[in-house]
């Protein structure tokens, strides 16, 4: 029974760490929040955590991380194969399944890492994200026509994966149920996933355009 009482403790700690951090980040985020939260004295926690630090480490893992940068790699990857990006959502992809699935187990983790994690070792999760998925684009378009570099391009794909990340963690902000989390992702692929095919596909045109011989 004692260990039963320690274990409800602990995981109670867990709990209102995870949604402290992400309401208020790790900086911002104290230990007397926490106790605060998990309706336990603050002195309580230094029985199951050292620091602050611990207790954000016994949530937000390096593997954790690694996980989430596999899932989106290879969920870009995808991208290369595809006739057509419109179909390429949770229903169509087993790829964005996966993702959209780690999303939902993992939201307030996900959450810390792309909102909460400065001053940790994770704070450039959220900037590394929105470079992984500029360079695979980047990349994608480069396989598919030898165009020249265009700054103005550049731009607007770095400023539309930046807005990406954004609305990754607003929306697991806005919504904790798996089902909401869904139709919220439904909604923003289904824009963004038509968004994208157009933009490439109109950069491709420009430079068939620009390469034909006067």
């Amino acid at each position: 029974m004692p260990q039963r009482l320690k274990d409800d403790v602990r995981d109670r700690i867990l709990a209102a760490a995870a949604r402290t951090f992400a309401e208020r980040g790790y900086l911002q985020a104290t230990l007397a929040d926490i106790a605060r939260a998990a309706d336990i004295a603050p002195s309580n926690i230094y029985k199951y955590y050292e620091n602050k630090q611990a207790l954000f480490d016994a949530i937000v893992t390096p593997a954790l991380a690694a996980r989430l940068f596999r899932l989106l790699r290879a969920r870009l990857r995808e991208f290369d194969t595809l006739g057509s990006w419109s179909g390429a959502h949770a229903d169509g992809s087993a790829h964005a399944k996966a993702l959209l699935d780690f999303w939902v187990e993992h939201r307030l983790a996900v959450l810390i890492l792309l909102n909460g994690a400065e001053g940790t070792r994770f704070a450039s999760v959220r900037e590394r994200m929105a470079q992984e998925m500029t360079r695979q684009a980047a990349r994608f378009v480069r396989r598919q026509t030898a165009a020249e570099p265009d700054p103005h391009f550049d731009l607007v794909l770095r400023q539309v994966f930046a807005n990406t990340v954004a609305m990754i963690a607003a929306i697991l902000e806005r919504y904790a149920s798996g089902a909401d989390i869904a139709k919220a992702f439904a909604t923003f692929w289904t824009y963004q996933l038509a968004g994208l095919e157009a933009l490439v596909r109109n950069r491709n045109r420009g430079t068939r355009l620009r390469s034909r011989p006067l």
